[in-house]
């Protein structure tokens, strides 16, 4: 059963991305008018309401994209992003490997948003007053909201890894990179072209509180394809790939594993020579050389091994924090600057804020000699952001209700919850892998890793795919959520 449901999620995709252009399936608002005026028509007596969503990238868009589809005509959406382009950070090894450019994953947001009703204003958040519904940018701008979604990502702490930050910020001279986002993958193909001229050793993995591990498997399997492809065997052994991280074991992923995902990728690390480090703590890095701790499977961490791994070139996924603007605000966030909500992504200090992504706190899996966080995959976001904006719609119902006489006291229920299910598509040079939790907190339904070249055509249809939503106005097409319904895979859940 759990093989014939991942083969008909690979068909799904593959269905999906075929009829992406067909005009019976993809009606945005934009294209429909008639239909949508229908669809959000509201009487000449209600209040509009202004949602401001904080973020330009998979968990901002698709929140935006559900609160056009969900909300009322007249309610104002309205994106803030310090980029003025959506970035697919799935392809982001691709990059970095030169199989895509930048241009190849990038989409305008000043052409698409407007184009479906929503408002994008460019710029950084500086200062959030969130007891007086007010968001205030770089440069002075202030926005007013009734509503806030905060999906901004996470703050990539390279501060935390001594060495680390030093070896990060110039295009020459170093050699730390990271594929966390597009420049960074940009960087590291400089990098990678540097190795190939000045061949040496490489350190790729991921750092302790790093909660993104397939995408550390996926560019070191890439670097090993690459560099094999450019130079053959003699530069491969010219440029042996040490494999470091946080987790208990190889395919661990921050999730206890995904099936079969420990021999999986035990085995392909293995046939490629890279040699691998478990439970290890990044303590330094230099322009020659990774320094770890490596600890035992005791959480206590009662035995340690000092390693000095030589190292031309690293990239390392680095631990994943909260941005400043958040974390200056009272009760808004945990310890690391992530957003604190409750399970209907509602801030747990203030009701009418909703986070969305990898800024969110939540839980780890398990507890891990060394720490490691839950990953946030696409679809768990885009779940996440589903989640918010029928809330959102719940409490606006509520607040419509509110002004009609003998209305009851009390506050809006609440009841819709992302199913938080992990998927988690890589491309592994002429191989790949498909990682599927569902749901990523046992217990589960569906636990497993399908590999092979069906995982890299999935990840390319995937890629096509999300693009095409991205500028169709519609992350959750009626098609998309139908199908994946069939497999016993829903975005979110009614908890009542």
């Amino acid at each position: 059963m759990v093989c014939l449901n991942v083969s008909l999620l690979v068909t799904t995709a593959t269905f999906i991305t075929a009829i992406q252009h067909a005009s019976c399936f993809v009606c945005p608002s934009a294209q429909c008018p008639e239909s949508a005026t229908k669809l959000h028509a509201v009487s000449a007596s209600v209040t509009p309401r202004k949602v401001v969503i904080v973020g330009g990238g998979i968990g901002g868009l698709s929140s935006a994209f559900d609160a056009r589809k969900l909300l009322r005509h007249d309610d104002q959406i309205c994106v803030v992003s310090d980029r003025e382009s959506f970035q697919f950070t799935p392809s982001n090894p691709w990059v970095a490997t030169r199989m895509r450019t930048a241009k190849d994953i990038s989409l305008d947001l000043k052409e698409i948003l407007p184009r479906h009703g929503i408002q994008f204003v460019h710029g950084r958040a500086k200062h959030l007053d969130p007891r007086g519904n007010s968001l205030t940018l770089e440069g002075g701008t202030k926005l007013p909201y009734d509503f806030l979604i905060i999906a901004t990502g996470p703050r990539l702490a390279f501060d935390e890894i001594p060495g680390a930050k030093d070896h990060a910020t110039s295009t020459h001279g170093n050699t730390m990179v990271s594929v966390c986002t597009t420049p960074h993958a940009e960087h590291a193909a400089q990098q990678i072209d540097d190795l190939v001229n000045n061949p040496g050793p490489s350190v790729v993995g991921c750092t302790q509180d790093a909660s993104c591990f397939g995408p550390a498997y996926e560019f070191a399997l890439l670097l090993h394809s690459e560099l094999k492809k450019r130079g053959g065997e003699q530069l491969l052994q010219q440029c042996p790939i040490t494999f470091v991280t946080s987790e208990p074991y190889i395919g661990h992923l921050g999730t206890m594993g995904a099936g079969e995902s420990r021999k999986i990728l035990e085995q392909l690390l293995n046939e490629r020579n890279i040699s691998c480090h478990t439970n290890s703590i990044v303590t330094k890095i230099t322009s020659s050389s990774v320094v770890i701790e490596k600890m035992d499977n005791n959480v206590k961490h009662h035995n340690k091994l000092t390693l000095d791994i030589p190292s031309k070139f690293t990239m390392l996924i680095p631990p994943f924090r909260g941005q400043h603007v958040w974390k200056s605000v009272p009760h808004l966030t945990d310890k690391n600057g992530l957003i604190s909500i409750n399970e209907f992504q509602q801030s747990t200090a203030y009701p009418n804020i909703f986070g969305v992504g990898v800024c969110v706190s939540i839980p780890p899996v398990e507890v891990t000699p060394v720490a490691t966080g839950p990953p946030k995959t696409g679809y768990m976001i885009e779940s996440q952001g589903t989640a918010a904006v029928t809330n959102i719609r719940s409490m606006i119902d509520f607040m419509e209700q509110q002004k009609e006489p003998n209305s009851k006291d009390g506050a809006p229920e609440l009841t819709t919850v992302p199913t938080l299910n992990g998927l988690c598509i890589t491309d592994f040079g002429g191989t790949g892998a498909i990682f599927l939790t569902l749901p990523q907190y046992p217990p589960r339904h569906t636990d497993v890793t399908v590999q092979g070249t069906v995982a890299t055509l999935a990840k390319i249809a995937f890629e096509k795919y999300f693009l095409h939503k991205v500028e169709s106005g519609d992350t959750d097409p009626y098609y998309e959520k139908y199908m994946l319904h069939l497999i016993g895979v829903d975005r979110v859940k009614d908890k009542k």
